[in-house]
């Protein structure tokens, strides 16, 4: 091998050592919301403008759904909560406090169904499975119903 075939191999490794570090890494922003007696706080993981995953940890006060206590509470939110575990590519579970009910939520858009996620009570997306979800339109859409940027 003379020496200007080992020179562009070696310009070629570089190269492409360089443009693969120059990969846009993913990021993440937070959203919140919250009325009296509820508390939304949402996740978004994203690579350019495709939404990747997102969580939400959620605080509802029982007085919010119109229960009592914890089991009032558990009869109203738990069918909720069944569905959202029925459909895969999301976790779901719910833990409930003496005054309120702590929700934690994983949706990973790349196993996700869209077709049953739109089904779920208290959705609201933009986007399909073909084009993934927007970064740019999910946080148009969470500011226009009253959600705040977290820095």
């Amino acid at each position: 091998m003379n020496i200007r075939h080992l020179f562009a191999a070696l310009f070629a490794f570089i190269l492409l050592l360089s443009l693969s570090g120059c990969e846009e890494k993913e990021q993440s922003k937070t959203f919140s919301w919250s009325a009296p007696g509820t508390e939304l706080t949402l996740t978004y993981y994203y690579k350019d403008d495709k939404v990747l995953r997102q969580t939400a940890k959620n605080k509802i006060d029982y007085s919010a759904i119109g229960a009592s206590n914890k089991e009032e509470a558990m009869k109203v939110l738990g069918p909720i909560s069944q569905k959202y575990q029925s459909v895969k590519g999301i976790k779901e579970s719910v833990d409930y406090q003496q005054t309120y009910a702590q929700e934690t939520l994983d949706v990973d858009y790349s196993a996700v169904n869209f077709a049953d996620l739109n089904t779920l009570q208290g959705t609201a997306f933009t986007g399909t499975a073909q084009d993934g979800i927007s970064m740019q339109k999910s946080e148009a859409l969470l500011k226009a119903k009253g959600f705040k940027e977290v820095k």
